[in-house]
């Protein structure tokens, strides 16, 4: 192993960065006075962990920083590089060179690094204690360090001697294990004075354990207490909803019963408005036509008075005709020779009976016409009163349906409503004692509780958890030793463990033994007689 190079940076009087390479065996670095060559000196010693600013022959540590001169200015830290080349193995590290830095600032803060990783000094001493380099040791002779050890006291020679021999790291790892020793002993004074001041309150701190194990054991069983009340809740919530939820069921059924009725109700209604609006419209052809035969009959009757005062002007006019006719009968008997009296009379009778003959035929035509006209009309009113009788009995029937209809559909919301804000609350209730559940679940010790392994059949969830009990919660252990282990974890609550023994073989129905769990498989069996604990504390 030889020093390979050294970089340095603002130490001393190298403010720019300057790097001396050397060669194996004996190099010699010559110059005038005061041109550095013992600051390089200084500056290996600085690299390798020289704390004392006298040793690099300064006032402060902060000396060594390039201070500034002619014209170069000052610099900030100071930064030396040692590289050792480790081709032989002398140092302990698996790499060919070594390269050992240390930088300090002016406001002395400094770090060491080794191959470019951060480092402590004392990391650095134990890597160059095996080699004989480092502060105070024999290798590097500083000035004047010739004539000091010449004029040493044996004591000083004596060290020195013991450096060079290599038992100077010996006496510093004993120095260091001392340190540790005195370190120990006066942390075990202090354990051993604390354990003294433990014991002291020690009884009182046992009593409130004791007390605090009691609390724990109470809240364990109230809380045993409220999962059971949880779970009897839950159970009757999910009844209650069951119950709920069949209701709902009927309600919907019922009113899409209703809803179909309704329909059906609502379609009779619309036939019932058409059947209404033709009646309507039937009814108003039957007014107009009913009117018609009213102003017929107001005229027929006109006419019927008309033929009358023609009747009575008529028979005036036969009468007057008549007596005309006597009072030249009585003229032609007076005066029979007159012969155009006679005439004249039988012109007359002639004339009168066609007027009478004329006047009978146009009554009697008037008169079946009259007649045939009144018995349209009375059969038309008759006609229209029972169109007019039969769209008020079928309006009346619509109008009572749809209001039925109306009232089953306003009863079936109501019933549908109540039925969701029951469905709502049991459904709350079923949340919070779920969450209740779930926020006590688990069995004790930290282990499988039996509610976890078991399996029921659907529809005997309710019947296992109601023969179960409070054995639900029980620690499940695959044999005695884990369920002594499980009793002794749990502590003094009432907790159990079951003890299920190992799966049979195939084909085989091995019975559980006492105080044992049926496995998963057989839990819906197991609900009729659940299985006793093996222990309880």
């Amino acid at each position: 192993m030889h020093l390979s190079s050294i970089t340095l940076k603002g130490f001393k009087s190298f403010p720019d960065r300057t790097r001396l390479t050397f060669s194996p065996g004996v190099s010699v670095i010559v110059g005038p006075n005061g041109s550095g060559k013992s600051n390089i000196t200084d500056a290996v010693l600085w690299a390798m962990g020289e704390q004392s600013p006298v040793a690099v022959r300064g006032a402060s540590m902060q000396d060594v920083i390039f201070a500034g001169a002619h014209g170069v200015q000052a610099r900030a830290e100071a930064e030396v590089e040692v590289v050792l080349d480790n081709a032989s193995g002398a140092l302990d590290l698996p790499v060919g060179e070594v390269a050992i830095t240390r930088k300090l600032n002016r406001a002395g803060e400094g770090e060491y690094r080794i191959n470019g990783a951060k480092c402590r000094l004392t990391d650095v001493i134990e890597i160059l204690s095996d080699t004989g380099l480092g502060k105070e040791m024999h290798s590097v002779v500083s000035q004047g360090r010739v004539s000091e050890i010449v004029t040493s006291k044996p004591r000083d020679r004596r060290m020195l001697i013991e450096e060079a021999a290599g038992l100077g790291k010996h006496r510093k790892r004993r120095r260091r294990a001392q340190l540790k020793l005195e370190r120990t002993q006066d942390n075990l004074d202090r354990a051993l004075d604390v354990e003294r001041e433990a014991r002291t309150r020690l009884k009182p701190l046992k009593r409130q354990a004791e007390a605090a194990e009691l609390h724990a054991r109470i809240e364990r069983q109230v809380d045993e207490a409220r999962w059971t009340l949880a779970r009897d809740s839950a159970r009757e919530a999910r009844a209650a909803l069951a119950g709920a939820e069949e209701a709902v069921t009927l309600a919907r059924a019922a009113a899409e019963a209703a809803e179909s009725e309704l329909s059906t109700v609502g379609k009779r209604r619309e036939a019932a408005e058409e059947a209404l609006s033709s009646r309507s419209s039937e009814r108003e052809r039957l007014s107009s036509r009913f009117h018609s035969a009213r102003s017929s009959a107001e005229r027929i009757a006109m006419r019927l008075e008309a033929a009358q005062r023609t009747v009575s002007d008529l028979a005036d006019r036969a009468a007057r005709r008549r007596s005309s006719i006597e009072r030249l009968e009585a003229e032609a008997e007076s005066d029979t020779g007159d012969e155009g009296a006679s005439e004249r009379v039988a012109a007359l009778q002639a004339e009168l009976a066609d007027l009478a003959e004329d006047y009978k035929s146009r009554l009697e035509r008037e008169l079946v016409e009259l007649e045939a006209r009144r018995e349209a009309a009375t059969a038309l009113v008759a006609e229209r009163a029972a169109l007019a009788g039969a769209a008020a009995a079928r309006r009346g029937a619509g109008e009572a349906a749809a209001e039925a209809a109306r009232k089953a559909r306003r009863d079936l919301d109501k019933a549908a409503e109540l039925a969701r804000r029951e469905s709502a609350r049991i459904g709350a209730e079923l949340a919070k004692a779920n969450q209740f559940l779930r926020a006590n679940a688990g069995a004790p010790g930290g282990a499988k509780a039996l509610a976890d392994l078991l399996a029921a059949s659907p529809g005997y969830e309710l019947a296992l958890t109601a023969a179960l009990g409070p054995r639900m919660r029980a620690a499940v252990a695959t044999d005695l030793a884990a369920g002594a282990a499980l009793l002794s974890k749990a502590g003094k609550d009432g907790a159990a463990a079951l003890i299920v023994p190992e799966a049979a073989p195939a084909g085989s129905a091995a019975a559980p033994p006492e105080g044992a769990a049926a496995p998963a498989s057989a839990a819906a069996g197991a609900a009729a007689a659940p299985p006793a604990p093996a222990k309880s504390a």
